[in-house]
């Protein structure tokens, strides 16, 4: 009797946990139907609607993951089966429990504990971050979605609010493709947690003010606004409503960012600059959507496929044996174009691109690279030895400056006003110059100022003035008495940057460009003195500052400026990376109901009523027959991203979300928006949308939008139309004209 009423109280203590843990699953779960269910089952993602679920025929999205999926076709991948071990885990997109992590989704990651560290002081002011403006974040399959702390947005004018957004900073810019750069987009919440979308998204800022109505911007400012630049989200409320009225708002972005990693070179001397580089990177790739980083330091380490980002430098930090009789100086840019270069041989995508090195510290080879690609420069003569320049001495043009093609931070440089003080300082230059290395020769620009300007793919992020002590002076460089002005016009140099960069293969790099004139106009052709891929930053001083840039090193506040605009820097190496992986294949967006799941059927049941848009009915929909094997074969070709107008669906992205997890799509971004104008907001003339633009699919004849198709055409927009009710095999031809589009 003892042992009955023991085994009653087991079981109904089972019982209890049974309901417990089928709650917490409600609370923290999505759910969705059996394929083999005709019961309704879930409000996907909304713990008021999975409460709401009272039939008991139902399965968790837990069981979901473990039932046999639809057949997929093998991606083409370049991973080999040694590398894709290498690789983190993925979360399984869409389905499962969410990740959560407070308010970050991502944490930093740490490089090896044999690489050198980071002084502690410093170390704490890199890892310092901003004011937070979200109250927590999850990861839900590949989507990284941030609940808004709205008490931290300010009013921006008419009905515009805005706050700043480090969290994720892939922002748009404005004036060029960036202007749609930011996959993220904006959902307002309701009482029961679902997700409604708001929009237009990448909204001209005067659009959000005077028109509002959920319109809103991603953004930042353009790189050549200078250290400024800062991700932030500006946005409106539907039917601008007051703030303090809206439930909530999350953020919801697909990173559609590369596996990234960071390469260490551990073998030189302790210069204390490559690991700052590196944390300040891994402290950039959460920001970015990228978590568990490649971090290496051996070719045979690479993962293939990965980008890695890398800095080093000379003096000593980078350094390999060198043969007999070889100059490390001379050697040094050949040596690390090569050592890096190996991790490329191995798959790895390097930026900046090793062989840009050749030309660091090296006037030699930057001389030839600025013949070659007509780069507007100083005459320049190579002279290699005291003989030679006796015998170039006549051809000379005076005054000239004479510099070691293979220092650095203007050290050793000595001028020229004649023949006779030429060969003096030539011979006082070769008495102490090491065996087999030449002097460079250039004519002197006479103007007080020279520009150092910093760039990244191209694009001026920071510059300034050098203003020299004196006319006299053969450097505008700080170390000799030289001034700087930070108040530089990098919008106007920007086109020439842009050339200059194209020109001679050089991407990343410090150039120091002259004029001759003495109030001169940047936007005409420079005289450029030399280009480095690796360069110097230097922060600007206060408005307040009177004093020789070189006292204002030694100045409190110094070293944090210097940490935080190096900072900046990786921030935009990261960013930059980031858009040349996005350019590297076409974006094809691709519209869901009729497309890939065959919507009309539904609609249809329902005679287009209500229920028809429910979490539980739109789970019952089937794929259009061969839309997951044919999209995984575009991937090859595009980035596949899903745009949907399902601004009337119960809960649209989570419900979407986990239809297509579940039906087994693969893709790079789901984007759900209220109405075909917020579809158009996302798409360009480089940018291909499959639609089926049709209307009215309850009736028994549907028609074509062809007011939506006709916009399109006006703006330049291309698509393809879907056949209602046909298959991918219609569409395929279109889509991969160079063939090898047999039936799926």
């Amino acid at each position: 009797m003892q042992m009955a009423m023991s085994f009653k109280t087991a079981l109904v203590f089972l019982g209890i946990l049974s309901v417990f843990l089928v709650m917490r699953n409600f609370s923290s779960l999505r759910y969705a139907l059996s394929p083999d269910s005709t019961a309704v089952s879930q409000k996907v993602l909304s713990r008021q609607a999975a409460q709401a679920m009272k039939d008991a025929n139902y399965v968790t999205l837990h069981s979901l993951r473990h039932r046999p999926r639809p057949p997929i076709r093998a991606p083409s991948l370049r991973v080999s089966s040694a590398d894709r071990k290498k690789l983190p885990a993925r979360p399984f997109s869409g389905l499962g429990r969410p990740v959560m992590h407070g308010r970050e989704c991502i944490l930093p990651s740490s490089g090896a504990g044999s690489w050198r560290q980071v002084v502690a002081k410093d170390l704490e002011i890199i890892r310092t971050k901003p004011p937070s403006t979200t109250k927590s974040c999850e990861r839900r399959g590949d989507a990284l979605i941030f609940t808004l702390d709205l008490k931290t947005a300010t009013k921006a004018g008419g009905n515009a609010w805005e706050m700043s957004f480090p969290h994720y900073i892939v922002a748009d810019e404005s004036g060029s493709w960036r202007r749609q750069r930011s996959t993220l987009q904006l959902f307002t919440l309701d009482e029961k947690g679902a997700f409604h979308p708001m929009g237009p998204p990448h909204s001209k800022h005067s659009v959000i003010s005077e028109k509002g109505n959920g319109a809103y911007s991603h953004w930042r400012h353009a790189q050549t606004a200078g250290l400024r630049s800062a991700s932030a989200l500006r946005f409106s409320t539907k039917g601008n409503v007051p703030l303090e009225k809206v439930v909530g708002i999350v953020a919801v972005a697909f990173p559609m960012a590369p596996h990234l990693g960071w390469i260490e070179f551990p073998l030189g001397k302790p210069k204390g600059h490559q690991e700052l580089f590196r944390e300040m990177f891994l402290q950039t790739f959460p920001t970015v959507g990228v978590s568990k980083p490649s971090l290496i330091e051996k070719p045979s380490d690479v993962v293939e496929g990965t980008h890695y980002l890398w800095r080093v430098g000379g003096n000593g930090e980078f350094e390999l044996p060198l043969k007999e009789g070889q100059l490390y100086e001379k050697v040094l840019p050949h040596q690390i174009a090569e050592w890096y270069s190996e991790f490329e041989e191995k798959g790895g995508i390097l930026y900046p691109p090793p062989g840009s090195y050749v030309y660091y510290q090296n006037k030699v080879g930057l001389a030839k690279l600025f013949q070659q690609a007509q780069i507007k420069t100083p005459r320049t003569w190579v002279i290699e030895s005291m003989a030679d320049a006796t015998a170039k001495a006549s051809e000379i043009k005076f005054p000239v400056v004479i510099k070691d093609p293979y220092g650095f931070s203007s050290l050793g440089i000595l001028q020229a006003q004649d023949e006779e003080e030429f060969l003096t300082n030539m011979k006082k230059y070769f008495d102490v110059a090491r065996p087999d290395v030449e002097a460079l020769v250039q004519s002197k620009v006479i103007a007080l100022r020279e520009a150092r300007v910093t760039y990244i793919e191209g694009r001026p992020f920071h510059g300034y003035w050098r203003i020299r002590q004196s006319i006299k002076s053969a450097t505008a460089a700080s170390n000799f008495g030289g001034y700087q002005d930070f108040n530089f016009p990098l919008e106007d140099i920007a086109p020439y940057v842009a050339e200059f960069a194209n020109k001679t293969g050089i991407p990343v790099g410090g150039v120091d460009f002259i004029w001759q004139e003495e109030n001169p106009d940047v936007k005409t052709t420079p005289f450029t003195l030399e280009v480095s891929p690796t360069s110097d930053i230097n922060p600007p001083a206060p408005a307040s500052w009177t004093k020789t840039y070189a006292e204002f090193k030694h100045a409190p506040g110094y070293h944090q400026a210097f940490l935080e605009v190096r900072r900046q820097w990786a921030d935009l190496m990261t960013l930059a990376v980031i858009d040349r992986y996005r350019r590297e294949k076409q974006h094809l967006f691709v519209d869901i109901d009729n497309v890939v799941s065959r919507s009309m059927d539904r609609v249809r049941r329902h005679a287009g009523g209500k229920e028809a848009y429910s979490a539980a009915e739109v789970m019952k929909d089937k794929p259009v027959e061969g839309a997951v094997e044919a999209l995984q074969k575009l991937r090859d070709r595009y980035f596949i991203r899903f745009l949907t107008a399902r601004g009337s669906y119960e809960d649209p992205f989570n419900v979407t979300q986990t239809w297509l997890d579940h039906q087994g799509f693969v893709y790079d971004d789901l984007l759900v928006v209220d109405g075909p104008e917020s579809k158009v907001a996302h798409m360009s003339n480089e940018t291909i949308l499959v639609d089926d633009f049709t209307l009215g699919h309850e009736k028994e004849k549907p028609f074509m939008n062809q007011k939506f198709m006709d916009q399109l055409r006006a703006a330049g927009l291309p698509f393809i139309v879907f056949p209602l009710g046909g298959s991918w095999d219609d569409v395929m031809p279109k889509l991969l004209p160079d063939g090898n589009t047999a039936s799926i």
